[in-house]
Protein backbone atom coordinates (compact mmCIF):
# COMPACT_ATOMS: atom_id res chain seq x y z
CA UNK A 1 0.00 0.00 0.00
CA UNK A 2 1.30 3.46 -0.90
CA UNK A 3 2.16 5.75 1.99
CA UNK A 4 2.03 9.52 2.24
CA UNK A 5 4.79 11.31 4.09
CA UNK A 6 3.86 14.15 6.44
CA UNK A 7 6.49 16.37 8.01
CA UNK A 8 5.91 17.90 11.45
CA UNK A 9 7.98 20.17 13.65
CA UNK A 10 8.20 19.52 17.39
CA UNK A 11 9.81 21.11 20.37
CA UNK A 12 12.83 19.00 21.37
CA UNK A 13 11.19 17.98 24.64
CA UNK A 14 8.05 16.79 22.86
CA UNK A 15 10.12 14.85 20.34
CA UNK A 16 12.03 13.07 23.10
CA UNK A 17 8.84 12.25 24.99
CA UNK A 18 7.23 10.79 21.86
CA UNK A 19 10.35 8.76 21.02
CA UNK A 20 10.53 7.40 24.57
CA UNK A 21 6.84 6.47 24.86
CA UNK A 22 6.82 4.91 21.39
CA UNK A 23 9.90 2.81 22.24
CA UNK A 24 8.40 1.75 25.61
CA UNK A 25 5.41 0.43 23.68
CA UNK A 26 7.44 -1.33 21.00
CA UNK A 27 6.55 1.14 18.26
CA UNK A 28 8.56 3.33 16.00
CA UNK A 29 7.76 7.04 16.09
CA UNK A 30 5.79 6.92 12.84
CA UNK A 31 3.54 4.06 14.00
CA UNK A 32 3.02 5.74 17.37
CA UNK A 33 2.02 9.07 15.80
CA UNK A 34 -0.32 7.35 13.31
CA UNK A 35 -2.00 5.49 16.19
CA UNK A 36 -2.31 8.63 18.32
CA UNK A 37 -3.48 10.77 15.39
CA UNK A 38 -6.10 8.24 14.32
CA UNK A 39 -7.42 7.94 17.89
CA UNK A 40 -7.69 11.72 18.25
CA UNK A 41 -9.33 12.12 14.84
CA UNK A 42 -12.00 9.57 15.77
CA UNK A 43 -12.54 11.26 19.15
CA UNK A 44 -12.96 14.70 17.58
CA UNK A 45 -15.33 13.36 14.89
CA UNK A 46 -17.49 11.71 17.56
CA UNK A 47 -17.48 14.90 19.60
CA UNK A 48 -18.55 16.99 16.61
CA UNK A 49 -21.29 14.48 15.80
CA UNK A 50 -22.52 14.43 19.41
CA UNK A 51 -22.85 18.20 19.58
CA UNK A 52 -23.90 18.82 15.97
CA UNK A 53 -27.62 19.11 16.70
CA UNK A 54 -27.00 21.28 19.75
CA UNK A 55 -24.64 23.56 17.84
CA UNK A 56 -27.25 23.92 15.08
CA UNK A 57 -29.94 24.77 17.64
CA UNK A 58 -27.70 27.39 19.26
CA UNK A 59 -26.88 28.88 15.86
CA UNK A 60 -30.58 29.05 14.95
CA UNK A 61 -31.47 30.65 18.29
CA UNK A 62 -28.71 33.23 17.90
CA UNK A 63 -29.85 34.04 14.36
CA UNK A 64 -33.43 34.43 15.61
CA UNK A 65 -32.24 36.63 18.48
CA UNK A 66 -30.44 38.89 16.02
CA UNK A 67 -33.79 39.63 14.39
CA UNK A 68 -35.48 40.74 17.62
CA UNK A 69 -35.87 44.44 18.36
CA UNK A 70 -33.58 45.54 21.17
CA UNK A 71 -34.13 47.19 23.45
CA UNK A 72 -37.82 46.41 23.57
CA UNK A 73 -40.29 49.24 23.73
CA UNK A 74 -40.83 50.30 27.31
CA UNK A 75 -38.95 51.13 30.45
CA UNK A 76 -35.39 49.98 29.65
CA UNK A 77 -32.92 52.83 30.02
CA UNK A 78 -30.00 53.13 27.61
CA UNK A 79 -27.33 52.33 30.21
CA UNK A 80 -29.09 49.09 31.15
CA UNK A 81 -29.62 48.20 27.49
CA UNK A 82 -25.90 48.78 26.77
CA UNK A 83 -24.92 46.58 29.73
CA UNK A 84 -27.20 43.79 28.53
CA UNK A 85 -25.90 44.05 24.95
CA UNK A 86 -22.31 43.81 26.27
CA UNK A 87 -23.16 40.72 28.34
CA UNK A 88 -24.82 39.06 25.34
CA UNK A 89 -21.83 39.82 23.10
CA UNK A 90 -19.44 38.44 25.73
CA UNK A 91 -21.48 35.27 26.17
CA UNK A 92 -21.64 34.72 22.41
CA UNK A 93 -17.89 35.22 22.03
CA UNK A 94 -17.18 32.81 24.89
CA UNK A 95 -19.57 30.24 23.42
CA UNK A 96 -17.99 30.51 19.97
CA UNK A 97 -14.50 30.16 21.44
CA UNK A 98 -15.53 27.04 23.37
CA UNK A 99 -17.07 25.50 20.25
CA UNK A 100 -13.92 26.21 18.24
CA UNK A 101 -11.78 24.77 20.99
CA UNK A 102 -13.83 21.59 21.25
CA UNK A 103 -13.33 20.75 17.58
CA UNK A 104 -9.92 22.16 17.06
Amino acid sequence: MAKTRISISLDPGDAELIRAVAAENGLDVSAFLVMAGRKEAVRLARLAESFGELDAAIEAAEAEADELDWPPEGDVNEAEAARIRAEIAGARAESAARRRGAVA
